[in-house]
């Protein structure tokens, strides 16, 4: 079983097309077809009776299968479901008082009508990503609670989205939990579709470390990122950089300073990790920057370098672009000048 953690927002990110041109305008995606199901697993888990878990066991491993073993093993790890210490451990799980307040708080945000709302924004993403890579199979969507485990689990058919993570950045869990406010921010049901392609797009283009310098790095995540505004094209500029209004601002009106003091202080091709966390890290600001610049500014310019070389390159197409492997020829051909 091939499963891969997809660590969102708090730990660093190291690490579609047929033939369509590159352009400003919008596909019309209206009668492209897809088929998935939005599963609120978590749900159905703490439904269970404590004195039928017996009963239910058998079902949840006939229903959900791999799944069920995956949460099971690697996102709540209790252990293998043939284990004999696994009912106990699931009991435990699904009886144990923080995680029933956890799930209360879950229920109420994720309401019918916002899982009905979710349902509709994955769908035009998946339209969209189908448009891009019409051979890709279109993922069933679980939402699952991992005891804070800030993952989503990405597999061949499925990909699972940790609810707690999404419960809104003045959530009081959020606060109990020490998780800093830079984060909290990113922390809202919003999140949840973005997030999900992010997903996908790490999973489809992994990073290619053999040249991890800063430039390396920033190409990355400006692919990630061009991803992300592919398949959900109306996204908010904020929201897809996780930036506040003023954030936006100030990374908008510094675009060139931010760039000239990169190549000043010959940072472009740093291979100093430490270096390189400054501008592509999760963080309040980043520091080489100044206390009044977003964290991850980084990753901002690596969207605005592929946007240039979209801009130059208007022969090629959008999954042209994502399959170019090498950072530096990229960097060489988007000509960028801010």
């Amino acid at each position: 079983m091939r499963i891969n953690f997809v660590f969102l927002t708090i730990a660093l990110l190291t690490i579609l097309a047929g033939g369509c041109h590159i352009s400003n305008n919008t596909p019309d995606v209206s009668d492209i077809k897809v088929d998935f199901e939005l599963k609120p697993f978590y749900e159905k888990l703490f439904s269970i009776p404590p004195e039928e878990i017996e009963m239910h066991l058998n079902q949840l491993q006939e229903e959900y299968g791999r799944y069920f073993d995956a949460y099971c093993e690697g996102i709540i790890g209790i252990g293998a479901t043939e284990s004999l210490q696994f009912r106990d451990n699931f009991l435990k799980f699904l009886t144990y008082k923080p995680n029933l307040e956890v799930v209360d708080s879950c229920q109420t945000i994720f309401s019918k009508k916002r899982k009905e709302s979710l349902y509709n924004h994955l769908l035009l993403a998946f339209k969209y990503y189908r448009y891009y890579y019409p051979e890709r199979e279109i993922p069933d969507i679980y939402l699952h609670i991992s005891g804070f485990n800030e993952s989503m689990v990405v597999d061949s058919g499925w990909i699972s989205v940790s609810v707690e993570k999404y419960l809104g950045r003045n959530c009081i869990f959020y606060e109990w939990l020490g998780t800093p406010k830079y984060l909290r921010n990113q922390m809202d049901t919003e999140r949840v579709v973005p997030d999900v392609m992010r997903a996908i797009a790490m999973t489809e283009y992994s990073y290619n470390d053999s040249i991890n310098d800063l430039i390396s790095q920033m190409v990355y995540h400006g692919k990630i990122l061009q991803f992300v505004k592919h398949t959900i094209p109306n996204i908010p500029d904020t929201l897809l950089f996780g930036f506040s209004q003023k954030q936006m601002k100030w990374c908008d009106k510094n675009e060139s300073s931010m760039w000239a003091s990169i190549v000043e202080h010959k940072h472009l091709f740093s291979t100093d990790q430490m270096l390189i966390r400054k501008y592509v890290g999760p963080a309040p600001f980043t520091s080489v920057f100044g206390q009044d610049s977003p964290g991850q500014t980084g990753r901002y310019l690596g969207y605005k370098i592929l946007e240039s070389w979209m801009e130059e390159n208007p022969d090629q197409s959008f999954r042209d672009m994502m399959e170019q492997t090498d950072p530096h020829n990229i960097l060489r051909q988007a000509k960028y000048r801010p």
